[in-house]
Parts: structure tokens; C-alpha cells; sequence
């Protein structure tokens, strides 16, 4: 265990984890739910992290900590863009359906060539 300074308050405080002191923790648990309301209410914005505080009027290094924690993906500027994450998920989803076509692909082929093997040696006897 090592003493260190909130990340965000600035606080001492003894951990073997996060940076975050227990009471900012417990502030953005408090923030996150009314961050993912907020989203959740208004899905048509593509709010940065600036604007959103602005809208909810909290902290940015609020914001920008829950994302930096994973906890919230937001599109913009100021944090990853999640278009470039969905534009990757439907690049995988559509890598994986081509994978599952040539695998139903060589098992059909395989099944016919099987099926014609055993014919031959069906009729040879």
C-alpha cells in the first residue's frame, strides 16, 4: 500500500488501486448515474466532454475521468470516437459472417466429397 494524491481533489490517501480517493469515487458513481440518464434521455446528441458537463453543469475532470475509466464513452473530441468503434465492430461482424461462409462452404464440400467416396466404394463392392 503507497499514499498518492487523488486524481482529481488532490487528497492523500493510502491505496493499492485506483487513483481515485474513496469520496471522488463515490461523487462520480453519484455523476455517472446522472450522466448515463442524461445520454440516455437525449440518444440524438453526439456530446464531447466539455459539453456535456456544460449540460448536466458538472466538472469536466469528471466527465473525462469516467471515461478515462471506461466507464462512459462519449463522441467528440475530447475523448475516443465511437463511430470509429462501431465502424470496427461492423468491419469485424462482417469479417466473421465471411469466415462462417467459407467454413459452411469447405464442410458442404467436404460432406459431398465424403458422400461420393463412400458411393464409390458402395458400388466397387
Amino acid at each position: 500500500m503507497s499514499v498518492i494524491e487523488c486524481y482529481l481533489c488532490g487528497k492523500g490517501f493510502v491505496t493499492t488501486g485506483p487513483k481515485i480517493c474513496p469520496a471522488c469515487m463515490k461523487r462520480l458513481d453519484a455523476l455517472y448515474m446522472e450522466v448515463r440518464d442524461y445520454i440516455r434521455d437525449n440518444p440524438h446528441l453526439g456530446l464531447n466532454v466539455r459539453e456535456l458537463a456544460e449540460a448536466i453543469d458538472a466538472d469536466p475532470r469528471d466527465i473525462q475521468a469516467l471515461v478515462d475509466m471506461g466507464r462512459l464513452e462519449l463522441e467528440g473530441g475530447d475523448s475516443e470516437l465511437l463511430s470509429e468503434k462501431e465502424r470496427l465492430l461492423k468491419e469485424l461482424e462482417k469479417h466473421l459472417k465471411e469466415d462462417k461462409g467459407r467454413k459452411t462452404a469447405r464442410i458442404k464440400y467436404a460432406a459431398e466429397k465424403y458422400g461420393k467416396e463412400k458411393k464409390k466404394e458402395k458400388d466397387d463392392q
